[in-house]
């Protein structure tokens, strides 16, 4: 069965995980990226500057005030 998404965190152990050439790749087969567990704006916005394409976060209030909802 092929993959419809990733969901990974920043950094396993000392393995930086998403890239901007992970997140280039996996859109290149069509698989999007989700990033956990990101909970400061700073960071909600890099990611979406990256284009990931889902954020799961403790802090939905921050991410919704960020996206202007």
């Amino acid at each position: 069965p092929q993959t419809s998404a990733f969901q990974v965190p920043e950094y396993s152990g000392n393995i930086h995980v998403l890239t901007g050439r992970f997140i280039r790749g996996a859109h290149q087969h069509n698989i999007a990226v989700h990033v956990w567990t990101v909970n400061e704006t700073e960071e909600m916005q890099r990611f979406i500057d990256l284009g990931v394409d889902g954020i799961i976060t403790d802090r939905p209030d921050r991410l919704l005030d960020l996206l202007g909802r």
